[in-house]
């Protein structure tokens, strides 16, 4: 059984005043998702919206203890705790806390043109019955949201505006991937096989490995887990590896005298022309020109 992290103190809410909210609209930075309502609800007994056509903003509502209801597109739903459920704008719904085991709710509404997309990057695309998404309990996740509220609660000052939204797409990417955040105490509760992968990867820039000695080190399959690390990263696993590589091989040119042969060794390709190729392939520069001009003529 999970334990519940700690969270933020006490009833909150925040509404951003409607000249803030214009100020946000004009600001460059962040004018494309900006928050204008947030709070936390502890052990809501009585919370209950119903919005009939929906709204302008997007909402996001994240269970952290007991649970609660939410009906949209004539779907009855249960959120439960460790669960993350977001409203894109315009959807008709209402929920409210369970009457026996009522919710502890974080919430936020977002304005601006990509609330949509963030919406769908947390929940998924193909999640057209709004379902929710389990993603855990992070004292991390929590510690953001403080911040954030804790920004808002010294004013509405353009600098306080852009701290506090400029930090909302960290605290959305504990929901996008919340494998890299879902720890307690320092202790991550779980790796994948893709983290595994890529550590082994990361260990081993070097040496001329194989797909077939990844998927060992993932405990997989070849053709399973092929398919489960492209579907998490877009990318095949020798593509991603050889994206360390050159990585590390800029790296190498940065800082060393070493030369291109070389560097080329370092991470694990005999064939010099070769590391050139795949260099240029990724870079858009051979090895030599990016030593000369150390990346700046890159983009």
């Amino acid at each position: 059984m999970m334990r519940k992290s700690r969270g933020f103190e006490g009833e909150l809410i925040i509404e951003v005043p409607k000249i803030a909210i214009t100020n946000c609209e004009e600001l460059p930075l962040i004018r494309s998702l900006f928050i204008s309502r947030m709070g936390f609800y502890p052990k809501a007994l009585h919370h209950y919206y119903q919005r009939p056509g929906g709204i302008s903003q997007v909402i996001l509502l994240y269970c952290t203890d007991g649970k609660g209801w939410i009906q949209i597109q004539d779907e009855n739903i249960t959120v439960h705790a460790g669960e993350i459920i977001v409203i894109p704008t315009g959807i008709p719904h209402s929920y409210g806390a369970d009457s026996k085991n009522p919710w502890s709710i974080y919430w936020f509404h977002l304005n601006g043109s990509q609330g949509n997309e963030a919406a769908y990057a947390i929940m998924g695309a193909e999640n057209q019955n709004f379902q929710p998404i389990q993603v855990g309990f992070s004292d991390e996740r929590n510690v953001i949201f403080k911040q954030i509220a804790t920004t808002f609660l010294k004013g509405y000052s353009a600098a306080n505006l852009l701290l506090a939204n400029l930090s909302l797409p960290y605290y959305l990417s504990t929901f996008i991937a919340p494998e890299f955040f879902s720890r307690q105490n320092g202790v991550t509760t779980h790796v994948s096989a893709t983290d595994r992968a890529v550590k082994f990867m990361q260990e081993n820039l070097s040496r001329a490995i194989t797909l077939d000695n990844i998927a060992q080190s993932a405990h997989l399959s070849i053709s399973f887990f092929s398919r489960k690390f492209k579907q998490d990263t877009g990318y095949t696993p020798i593509e991603y590896f050889n994206h360390l590589r050159i990585q590390k091989g800029c790296q190498l040119l940065h800082f060393s005298d070493l030369r291109i042969n070389e560097v080329a060794s370092q991470i694990g390709i005999d064939d010099p022309f070769y590391f050139s190729r795949l260099f240029k392939q990724q870079m858009g520069v051979s090895p030599v020109n990016y030593r000369k001009n150390k990346g700046i003529d890159l983009h």
